[in-house]
């Protein structure tokens, strides 16, 4: 009873403080955490798909390595920023990814779509917190992910389309290296 009580007295303290933040904001917010923590999960499955020796995909490997710690890190800054405005952060189970690719092609494809989705659902924050008459948590959304979602998604789809001139093993092998090596935009 004293642990219930103790938990229910912080809960409180964290409600004292909690102003102009909607419970429909929070509830999107937990979603987003949670879009990205299974994006995270989805690149963590991607990337050492890749790493497999009869995949062997060192640059690819890499950057879907690099992108899942990114979406680790955003649905951080969201838990940070949610605790900074006394919400709760509620986190739900992470799908199973899918899991693996017929090729490179197919697997950024697959990222693109998954960063559209991510980008739309931040978008869809961002419109309600406008609605909601949240300035804080426009500022936050528009200063911390916005345009380093388009950014990314520039990235894979310029990605993307070199790949598709590749059209072969050849293609695919030398495409690997180049993203070894930076590639156009040195890394998403």
């Amino acid at each position: 009873m004293a642990n219930y009580c103790c938990r229910l007295w912080a809960r409180q303290m964290c409600m004292i403080m909690r102003q102009n933040f909607a419970k429909s904001c929070e509830q999107k917010l937990n979603d987003q955490i949670n879009m990205e923590l299974k994006a995270c999960h989805q690149y963590l499955a991607m990337a050492f798909h890749f790493d497999r020796a009869d995949v062997s995909s060192p640059g690819l490997h890499s950057f879907l390595l690099k992108a899942s710690g990114e979406e680790r890190e955003h649905a951080e800054k969201i838990m940070k920023y949610m605790n900074k405005r006394g919400g709760q952060i509620v986190l739900s189970a992470v799908p199973e990814p899918l899991p693996c690719f017929q090729d490179s092609l197919a697997a950024l494809k697959h990222a693109l779509q998954m960063e559209l989705e991510v980008n739309q659902h931040l978008l869809d924050v961002h419109a309600l917190a406008s609605k909601e008459n949240d300035p804080n948590l426009c500022d936050f959304i528009e200063a911390n992910f916005l345009q380093e979602q388009v950014d990314g998604q520039k990235v894979l789809a310029d990605l993307i389309r070199q790949l598709e001139r590749a059209h072969d093993d050849l293609g695919d092998y030398l495409f690997d290296k180049y993203l070894i090596n930076g590639g156009m935009h040195g890394g998403k």
